[in-house]
């Protein structure tokens, strides 16, 4: 391969080389001419003086401009009335958090009892019901936090039975966004 690439390259460099190099250059030029208008009449005079209005025949003129008081405004007596938003809104609302799911599990009684275990520390609990190839889950959801790190901190503070259980951070958007966004709040 190497030596095909040599002959190559040099078979190349011969044949871009020759004695004959002929080149035509050809310039074109153009001068563009302007007409002139005549100056009437030159704009200083022969002895260097600037006819028409200078600084010692000009009078200071004085501009008097009246000041007129506005009237006072009234104040807007609009009101704003304030709607809720309508359910399309709210299904639209993009809602950032985070919760622990904690289990998935596949009757109602279940979700019962893993929600009683959970600490009741303020933190909400929900259940989600959703379909997954044909199965029915309830998964338990816990607390209601800003960030995944927080989430993510929570669980070291549940219950060792419900660690071994591996619960993991979920976001609220992707349930909301979901096929199953309905969230049931336990507590």
């Amino acid at each position: 391969m190497k030596k095909i690439a040599i002959v190559g390259l040099s078979a190349l460099l011969a044949a871009c080389a020759s004695e004959n190099y002929t080149t035509d250059v050809t310039t074109e030029s153009h001068r563009e001419e302007f007409k002139v208008s005549p100056v009437s009449q030159p704009i200083v005079s022969q002895n260097g003086n600037v006819q028409g209005i200078s600084e010692q025949n000009a009078a200071p003129r004085v501009i008097h401009t009246e000041v007129r008081k506005q009237p006072a405004t009234q104040k807007a007596t609009n009101t704003v009335k304030i709607t809720p938003p309508t359910a399309k809104q709210q299904a639209s609302h993009m809602r950032f958090g985070y919760t622990i799911q904690v289990v998935a599990v596949g009757n109602q009684n279940k979700v019962d009892r893993f929600a009683n275990i959970l600490p009741k520390q303020g933190q909400p609990v929900w259940e989600n019901y959703k379909v997954v190839n044909g199965t029915k889950w309830y998964t338990v959801l816990y607390g209601d936090f800003a960030t995944r790190t927080e989430a993510a901190k929570a669980i070291q503070s549940l219950p060792a039975e419900l660690k071994r259980l591996k619960p993991f951070v979920k976001s609220i958007d992707s349930i909301k966004n979901s096929d199953f966004p309905t969230m049931n709040k336990l507590n």
